[in-house]
């Protein structure tokens, strides 16, 4: 059973979409385990018991070799399992093959901005940081995805998370100076680093999940090819030091407590500033992932916990990614509450407004009540937004405009736009709780708020307010299967900078029905 939902859990990572629910695994009594997205309706978040004893047996093992070396490993290991240490490798790897690719790929496309010489570099140095004008999904999807190539460069040649989060740094800064002529954009250099962060950890410990270390043969050499398409740094790493058909335990940190996910399906309907709800329906497929348990324990190791949210349908082709990683936790009122400071990287489009951001937040959780297997659990978190980005609204329109032309095959190439932008960037703050009513694992009723504020420094100047508020009620049906309904809010609130201090607000009233299947 471990080894399907790690399967299922791979599958959604590299591309399905989802929303799924809040619940609390029945394993630990007073403290329950869920999804770090606050949001997702009715997880089941029980831990498999085999697999736990298996992960309890791997740990116990590399602490063993941990302390009793053989003389034939290579020093610069960690762990038996783990890629050896090298800077300046991760640094050349994320400079020429990671960077070198990307050109690769502009020229074959005919961007006008791969045609870079030594002149366009110096340009660049001189002009210094600006904002680019390039299209919303390559900025918030693109750049972030980019990143995690840069990322993995340094976590496939053994360095932490923090110091690969300066390779990537690192990585966006020679591309933005050296791999395009377009000057220096600051709002990919953020996206690329904490993007790549976010998103890098999240693939390479999935590709750690698919690889399976004590094979041998075909079986191995299928699941090492499986892990390079997640992570294909680490993977092209290993298959050049031969570390890709070693025999060895995994190492410790890429060994999960648990896995557990719900899959959501039904349909929805959207109202507007018009109409209430309108009449036609629109499909979902969501999923919320849960890899480890994020609400137990103390934990420094970054993304030791994640969840991972991704949506399709509902009113855009894809249309919400989430990634909250946990980058400390600590318990603490005799471990019904939980400290977390959590990573979130952010994707949504969808009639209500078009966001992305990079975000830190500080969360707090607790449970209370536990009578007869049914009790309360409640959290709360707000946090700092480093840069986030949504779609600018003209002051003189009461409604969302529709979708722009794309770009004619003319033009300076794929995801490239001479402006104007149709977006602000910007810095901002969040805040949002949920409470919910359980019984054991999962969610019964269950409402979230969740609150966004954007400070625009680059398009439309104005201060932009977003909410979100929903309300669900989920019944059991059999096992694993059950159904919900959910009501939610969408509002989007814009004081605008002009001289008459215009004032807009938005609402969106939606509707969803949808049945669940959890997996653990």
């Amino acid at each position: 059973m471990r080894r399907v939902v790690g399967v299922t859990f791979l599958a959604v990572i590299g591309g399905a979409g989802a929303v799924g629910a809040q619940t609390a695994p029945a394993a630990v009594p007073d403290a329950p385990r869920s999804s770090l997205l606050a949001e997702a309706p009715d997880l089941v978040s029980a831990a498999v018991a085999a697999g736990l004893r298996q992960d309890a047996v791997c740990r116990g093992k590399q602490q063993d070799q941990q302390t009793d070396q053989s003389p034939d490993r290579p020093s610069r290991r960690a762990c038996d399992g783990c890629p050896p240490r090298s800077v300046g490798k991760a640094l050349l790897e994320a400079t020429f093959i990671v960077n070198g690719m990307a050109e690769a790929a502009n020229l074959i496309r005919g961007q006008v901005t791969s045609h870079i010489t030594p002149k366009t570099w110096w340009a660049n140095m001189k002009q210094g940081w600006v904002w680019d004008l390039d299209e919303f999904a390559v900025n918030q999807i693109g750049h972030p995805y980019q990143g995690n190539a840069y990322f993995n460069s340094g976590r496939a040649n053994g360095l932490s998370f923090y110091e690969s989060a300066a390779v990537a740094a690192f990585g966006s800064g020679t591309w933005e100076y050296f791999g395009e002529t377009n000057y220096a954009s600051l709002n990919d250099l953020i996206n690329t680093t904490l993007g790549g962060a976010a998103l890098g950890e999240m693939f390479h410990r999935a590709g750690w999940l698919v690889r399976n270390t004590h094979a041998t043969g075909g079986r191995r050499r299928w699941s090492e090819i499986g892990a390079t398409a997640l992570d294909p740094m680490t993977g092209l790493n290993r298959f050049l030091t031969g570390d890709a058909s070693r025999v060895t335990d995994k190492p410790a940190d890429f060994v999960p407590m648990s896995l557990n996910g719900i899959f959501s399906v039904g349909a929805l309907w959207r109202g507007d500033n018009t109409h209430a709800v309108k009449s036609a329906a629109e499909p979902f497929l969501e999923m919320d992932l849960l890899y480890g348990d994020a609400w137990t324990g103390r934990s420094r190791t970054p993304y030791e916990a994640f969840a991972v949210r991704l949506m399709f349908g509902g009113g855009a082709g894809f249309s919400e990614a989430r990634v909250r990683g946990r980058l400390l936790g600590q318990p603490f009122g005799g471990e019904r509450g939980q400290f977390l400071v959590v990573q979130a990287y952010d994707y949504q489009a969808n009639d209500a407004y078009h966001y992305g951001a990079q975000a830190f937040n500080a969360q707090v959780a607790w449970t209370a009540g536990r009578t007869s297997g049914t009790y309360v659990w409640l959290s709360g978190w707000g946090g700092l937004t480093v840069l986030g980005a949504v779609d600018s609204l003209p002051v003189d329109l009461n409604t969302r405009p529709t979708e722009t032309e794309p770009p004619s095959s003319d033009g300076p190439g794929q995801g490239i736009a001479e402006g104007p932008r149709d977006y602000d960037y910007g810095p901002g703050a969040s805040l949002g709780g949920f409470v919910n009513l359980m019984h054991g694992p999962r969610t019964l009723l269950g409402f979230t708020y969740d609150g966004r504020h954007l400070y625009s420094l680059s398009g439309v100047r104005a201060n932009h307010f977003l909410q979100r508020a929903r309300l669900d009620l989920s019944v059991p049906i059999h096992r694993k299967l059950g159904i919900g309904v959910a009501s939610e809010y969408f509002s989007r609130w814009t004081a605008y900078q002009d001289p008459n201090h215009t004032v807009k607000r938005y609402h969106y009233p939606q509707f969803r029905v949808y049945f669940t299947w959890s997996v653990s």
